[in-house]
Formats: structure tokens, C-alpha cells, sequence
């Protein structure tokens, strides 16, 4: 809710350098696994299959999910001690302008963070602030390679299996 992103935003938010080196080890192992099944030779069980298989979008989701994350932390928490309104909850910083008039909610940042990480695009919220832009560029960048992995991949196995 609403409420809870605004007062855990201080707390709830980890370093950028620990939310990319996770979501790297991410995506490292999710793209491992799916290369090492179509380089070996012989066939894979079930279970590696599914798992191999599985990995590839709870990996991109999870690109998203931590980027949605972050962007929370970045709207809620101005970077000082101030409480807003003496009711413990940091001083609104804003870097994103999401229609309608209710203050973003958790969905609402999930929503913007899969957008970009299925279209490249912002589509109907507007980034107002330099952090939230840098943010929003990593993550752009980081989902457009690990995108490009995807399409790499199955490409490779289409050929494979033509041949």
C-alpha cells in the first residue's frame, strides 16, 4: 500500500551497487542454465529442463521487481532526516509523475518497471528527476541486454532444431 511504501521506504531500500550485483547473478544464472541445455549433448531430465526453462522469466522478473523496488525508495525518500508531517514518513521526493491524482502504490511502480522492461519506453508516467533518470537508464540497459540474450537464445535453438 501506499502507506507502508511510504514509511518502510527509508529502511526498505538496499544499496544500487548490492540491487545490481544480485540482479546480475540473476540474470547470469538464468542465462547459464538455458545455454548449458542447448550446448549439451545429451538429452536433459525433466527437471533440469523445467528449471532451465523456468529460469528465463523468473530472472527477467526478477530484474523488474528489484528495479520497481529502488524506484520506490527514490520517490519516497528525499535523502534527509525530516519526517513529513511529524508522522514518521520521509519527505516525498518525487522523480516520477504517474496520471491521476492518488499517491503511487506499490502496483504502480511494478507497472512502470515492467514497462520499460518490455517496451524500452515510459509509456504514461513521466521521469522528473536526474537520480530517478539514471535509475531508469540502468535499468533500461541492463533489460535491453538481458532482452537481446533471450532473442540470442532462442534464435540458437530455432537453428538447432532445423538442422
Amino acid at each position: 500500500t501506499t502507506a507502508y511504501l511510504k514509511k518502510n521506504a527509508r529502511r526498505g531500500d538496499i544499496p544500487v551497487s548490492i540491487i545490481f550485483a544480485i540482479t546480475i547473478a540473476v540474470i547470469c544464472v538464468a542465462l547459464l542454465s538455458v545455454f548449458e541445455l542447448i550446448a549439451s549433448s545429451k538429452s536433459p531430465s525433466p527437471f533440469a529442463l523445467a528449471l532451465s526453462l523456468a529460469s528465463i522469466p523468473l530472472g527477467w522478473f526478477t530484474i523488474h521487481t528489484m528495479a520497481a523496488l529502488h524506484y520506490a525508495h527514490l520517490y519516497w525518500f528525499a535523502g534527509d532526516a525530516g519526517k513529513a508531517g511529524g508522522k514518521g514518513s520521509p519527505t516525498p521526493h518525487g522523480g516520477l509523475d504517474f496520471p491521476g491524482k492518488a499517491e503511487p502504490a506499490g502496483w504502480d511502480f511494478l507497472y512502470f518497471s515492467t514497462v520499460i522492461g518490455m517496451t524500452a519506453q515510459t509509456a504514461d508516467t513521466g521521469i522528473t528527476t536526474t537520480p530517478m533518470r539514471r535509475a531508469v537508464l540502468l535499468h533500461s540497459v541492463v533489460s535491453f541486454f538481458f532482452n537481446t540474450v533471450i532473442v540470442a537464445a532462442v534464435v540458437n535453438v530455432a537453428v538447432s532444431i532445423g538442422h
